[in-house]
């Protein structure tokens, strides 16, 4: 797998901070290859002016939450290809449901299950 490039989208600096820290031991990720943004809106500007081939992104945010990001990205750029997987807390089915709905490629709940998180990663990043 060449080098692939994800980007991971929380408030919370510790949960971006362990998401980095598991995705750099797949294989084909490295550090330099992960972006951290605080928001959805944080997020939308990166997207916009860089290419990735994978989004992680927490629903609950300031600002622009995750569901308001995937809805913006769909819109604004339908013509790309870009899985996203939405990480939820337990018991956010509705968010869940309606995260898929509006795009989603796939969604992870909290407390997130590395050997999972790193499945699904490696699974989205070999088809795309």
């Amino acid at each position: 797998m060449t080098d692939k490039s994800l980007l991971v989208v929380d408030d919370s600096a510790t949960m971006r901070q362990l998401l980095c820290m598991t995705l750099t031991r797949v294989e084909g990720i490295t550090q330099a290859n992960i972006t951290e943004a605080f928001d959805g809106e944080d997020a939308l500007n990166k997207v916009r002016s860089q290419d990735f081939d994978l989004v992680l992104t927490d629903i609950r945010m300031p600002r622009m939450d995750g569901l308001e990001f995937i809805r913006a990205v769909r819109s604004e750029m339908k013509e790309r290809i870009l899985p996203i997987i939405i990480i939820s807390t337990k018991g956010a089915d509705e968010d869940v449901k309606l995260g898929m709905s509006l795009g989603a490629s796939g969604y992870l709940s909290k407390p997130i299950s590395m050997p999972q998180l790193k499945e699904m990663v490696l699974n989205f990043l070999s088809e795309h």
